[in-house]
């Protein structure tokens, strides 16, 4: 191994199984930068002597990765605007702050409610309200202040959680360091070599403060901007400064809509000076209440709690307890009204939906047996211009072989479960095994950034766009596999860990091994993000909700089948908040949009906006359609009937009649709320999405009329089963992907309903 890649894999923060990363990199009393220590890497990423690939993942296998930059697969923008001591290590991607390591901040930093940019006056702080139109819901970029002067280069020194240290080099002298919180209302300032100021976009009111304190409105907003103790503010016309030399530091700070000005004011009091150290994102399972808990931590560094402007999911989910006090007031954002708090630590719940990890075997009639049968004829007989895809088609091929192999085993079907499986392995195997230049089918492993790119790469992975979306389809594929084929396994499994944690991040007890200790899962947003470098000045966004909870619903099938637990209390806990978020933030099950978007469903979920449109295709269907594939077990997450069947009211209002496109989707979908009406859809007329099972299709809503839908009153233990059917009298679906025999237990309000013992590889359904 090189010395460099030892440095890369061992220099990398880690979080726990349970948790993203704790906090990275920080700065301490002292004003030092520093990493946090990491375990010792993984297995080996070790580099072949003669041959250009890096090696095997682990010790034993038969998967070969090979250098992205040997052969061609890296990418060509790096990680530039790294500042010390972060240069040289395996960074984040797919986050909100990601476009700084590549650029002067030309676009903007989205941490909601304030967003900063370089701008010629310097740095530009916005908080402007979004407006919203019949497809669209825009948050325009417009400062209402600028610190310092023009900005001549711009480095990240620090990041946590969810917030990053940035240092702007000022034109004529000096720099400011800075601090931006996602999910805060203040910005953390401290000028180095320059007097601190402020220069407003417009005119400004003084309309309060005294000393370090200077209450200002500009353009109809207000602003409380603060200097260091013993520091005031001079002012002439719109541009303030510190008067005092020595006081370098300043806190500049939205205040809230309908504000309670005492509470706010004692919140605020002495944030000159006093930033944000280290942010931390943990989540805890509970599988007796049937939820996941979400922690998250902003620690100052004298350590007295900040404030926090709190997502609507966050409201809907907010556990009181600890020093949380919420404070009267907030703010107007695309995704729904923030509300303020001051708290070090806050913490949401939500439900964790259940998951069928397993084949159910469902009671068909005669008939729907033969219908499934056919179907799965009809898949195998069909060989999709996908099959030979890259990154995103091929492995969505991966998905679809193996859902056949589940559909199959589900009815009992032998023949077609081991034919689907073969080809499984097979281009499974291509996948993971890189055999020297020549090869069209391979991962590799990428330095620059520490991370694997899958070549082929299609749509932008090779920059690390979609990683999630795409590699989810081989974990899952691979679970299946390796449940079906132990060998498999044992020879291959180091490799399907790796790309797991490749999108996922790193995990305690497996090592750094040269990945960022996260990469697509947002902590504060409570979702993934799919732009591997976000160069948009709407920043991140991610269109398929559907596939990133499919990511984590892998995460959780490999953990099982591959005997990590951690691993799979990890896929549990990021599936729950996936799924809580893409319900409300995508499908709008919950909350309301804001006034003038004329949808339920959002098709694109940006930092700053909210789209009625995708990347690919403009058409309703389209729109729907990408929150509802891949159909999986996975899938039943979106199981409320009312929800829906609103859905398709809204798309059959949209397209004016049935769907044009992927109208298989729609039918599996119209299932949870009326199956009989789905079963009679399922005709050879029905226009179909390439990458779906057409046996999945139907035994998704054979399963739905037998059973119902899923009833979320009762629990299981998390990935090993869920209840169908009604509070009064729920059908028990128990699934066990494991080796070993498993009892499973449902809940009711915590109490016992039932526990169900399942032997390895099978499934129950008991009636209480």
């Amino acid at each position: 191994m090189s010395a460099r890649l030892r440095r890369i894999m061992t220099a990398a923060c880690v979080a726990t199984a349970v948790s993203l990363t704790a906090g990275c990199w920080t700065r301490d009393g002292a004003d030092r930068v520093h990493p946090e220590p990491a375990p010792p890497a993984y297995g080996a990423l070790t580099e072949g002597a003669a041959t250009t690939p890096l090696g095997r993942p682990d010790p034993g296998g038969k998967a070969v990765l090979a250098d992205a930059a040997v052969t061609g697969a890296a990418p060509k923008t790096g990680p530039v605007r790294a500042g010390q001591p972060l240069a040289g290590q395996a960074l984040p991607t797919n986050q909100w702050w990601t476009s700084a390591l590549t650029g002067r901040l030309e676009r903007p930093l989205w941490g909601r409610p304030l967003a900063i940019g370089s701008t010629d006056t310097g740095l530009g702080i916005s908080s402007a309200a979004p407006t919203a139109s019949a497809n669209a819901v825009v948050t325009p970029f417009q400062p209402a202040l600028h610190a310092g002067g023009a900005i001549s280069a711009v480095t990240v020194t620090g990041y946590g959680a969810f917030h990053v240290v940035l240092r702007a080099e000022l034109r004529d002298g000096g720099a400011i360091q800075i601090t931006l919180v996602q999910g805060s209302p203040v910005l953390y300032l401290d000028f180095e070599g320059a007097t601190p100021s402020l220069t407003a976009s417009g005119p400004v009111s003084r309309v309060g403060g005294a000393g370090p304190l200077a209450q200002l409105t500009v353009a109809g907003q207000r602003w409380d901007v603060q200097a260091e103790d013993g520091a005031g503010w001079r002012q002439d016309g719109q541009r303030l400064t510190v008067d005092r030399p020595g006081r370098t530091a300043i806190a500049v700070a939205r205040v809230p809509d309908r504000v309670d000005g005492d509470r706010w004011a004692r919140a605020l009091a002495g944030a000159a000076g006093d930033p944000v150290i280290r942010t931390t994102a943990s989540m805890a399972y509970d599988a007796t209440a049937g939820t996941v808990t979400q922690s998250l931590r902003a620690e100052r560094r004298t350590g007295r709690p900040g404030v926090w402007a709190l997502l609507p999911h966050h409201q809907a989910g907010l556990v009181p307890g600890g020093d949380l006090e919420p404070i009267a007031g907030g703010y107007p954002d695309a995704r729904g009204p923030l509300s303020v708090a001051r708290a070090t630590t806050v913490r949401v719940r939500v439900p964790m939906p259940g998951l069928v990890t397993e084949a159910p075997a469902i009671p068909l009639t005669r008939p729907a047996r033969a219908a499934v049968l056919a179907d799965l004829t009809a898949d195998l007989a069909r060989d999709p211009a996908t099959a030979k895809g890259g990154s995103y088609f091929g492995l969505k091929e991966l998905g679809r072989l193996a859902v056949i192999a589940e559909v199959a085993k589900g009815i009992g079907a032998r023949a077609p479960q081991e034919a689907a499986l073969r080809r499984l392995r097979a281009s499974l195997v291509d996948w993971l095994t890189y055999r020297g230049p020549g090869d069209v089918r391979y991962f590799a492993y990428d330095r620059m950034w520490g991370g694997l790119i899958a070549v082929p790469a299609e749509f932008g992975s090779g920059d690390y766009n979609d990683h999630h979306f795409q590699y989810g389809y081989l974990v899952r594929a691979a679970a299946v596999l390796a449940e079906a084929d132990p060998a498999f396994l044992r020879d291959y499994g180091g490799a399907v860990a790796l790309v797991a944690r490749d999108y996922s991040g790193t995990l305690s007890g497996t090592g750094a091994n040269g990945f960022p200790a996260f990469r697509a899962f947002n902590a504060y947003l409570g979702h993934s993000a799919a732009s591997g470098f976000a160069p948009f000045a709407d920043g991140n966004n991610q269109e398929s909700s559907s596939e990133a909870v499919a990511a984590w619903e892998a995460v959780t099938r490999w953990g099982i089948v591959s005997g990590d637990e951690q691993l799979t209390t990890y896929g549990v806990t990021h599936y729950a908040l996936e799924a809580a978020t893409a319900r409300r933030y995508w499908l709008g099950e919950v909350g309301e949009r804001p006034a003038g978007y004329a949808h339920t469903v959002a098709g694109i979920v940006w930092d700053a906006k909210i789209d009625y449109a995708t990347w690919f295709d403009p058409r309703p269907e389209s729109v729907l359609g990408i929150q509802l594939l891949p159909l999986t077990f996975g899938s039943l997450y979106r199981g409320d009937p009312g929800p829906a069947a609103a859905r398709q009211r809204e798309l059959s209002r949209d397209v004016g009649g049935d769907p044009r496109v992927w109208g298989d989707l729609f039918a599996a979908d119209l299932a949870v709320a009326d199956p009989a009406a789905a079963r009679r859809r399922l005709t050879a007329k029905l226009p179909r999405e390439e990458s779906t099972s057409r046996a999945m299709v139907r035994y998704w809503v054979e399963m739905l009329a037998t059973y119902g839908p899923p009833q979320p009153a009762v629990v299981a233990d998390g990935p090993y089963g869920l209840a169908f059917g009604t509070a009064q009298q729920p059908r028990l679906l128990a699934v066990n992907p494991t080796a070993a025999r498993r009892t499973v237990t449902f809940r009711r309000d915590g109490a016992t309903v039932a526990t169900v013992v399942v032997d390895p590889g099978q499934s129950i359904v008991r009636q209480p």
